[in-house]
């Protein structure tokens, strides 16, 4: 943890306190991120860019089985996403929130899909199995208006329609 800087208070994204010519990373180093102290709504997250403004924004992000994921897309950015460790849907919608697709993903040894790739922008979420470590690589700058979630789902600080979003989001993946 000494390591590394939070974002702010209210997030639960954690930087680089200091880059030299390299960053490197074990379980040890990164081992914090899963407890309870440093998640906010069940997910946490370390970057290895230095800060928003980065080119390039590559994250070690971990959710906690039961995390909310809003759908959402990104505009005018590239996305990928390797399973670590865990078990997760993947689901992908058309502009009106109808499933499109689902990939059940786990990490390399379950024999599962592990990695995808998004060249396009569409609606995406990831319905959290099992706590999952997963690493993602994006374009940057990161920019709050560039990522646009769902109007057809609801948002993460309404509980009750969260609640009954996943369990209908829980029926496409066993389709």
């Amino acid at each position: 943890m000494k390591e590394w800087k939070k974002l702010s208070k209210s997030t639960s994204v954690y930087f680089p306190k200091k880059i030299n010519n390299y960053i490197s990373l074990s379980k040890k180093k990164t081992e914090f991120i899963k407890k309870e102290k440093y998640l906010i709504n069940l997910k946490s997250r370390i970057c290895s860019h230095s800060n928003n403004k980065a080119k390039i924004h590559e994250m070690f992000i971990f959710h906690k089985k039961g995390a909310y994921v809003r759908p959402h897309r990104h505009l005018n950015k590239l996305e990928s996403f390797h399973l670590i460790s865990g078990q997760v849907s993947t689901i992908f919608f058309d502009n009106y929130g109808k499933p499109t697709k689902v990939i059940k993903m786990g990490d390399y040894r379950s024999g599962k899909t592990f990695y995808y790739k998004l060249f396009k922008s569409c609606f995406h979420t990831v319905l959290i199995e099992k706590d999952v470590l997963f690493h993602e690589v994006t374009s940057g700058p990161f920019e709050k208006n560039k990522t646009i979630y769902a109007k057809w789902s609801p948002d993460e600080n309404n509980k009750d329609e969260v609640k009954k979003y996943l369990l209908k989001l829980k029926k496409y993946k066993n389709e």
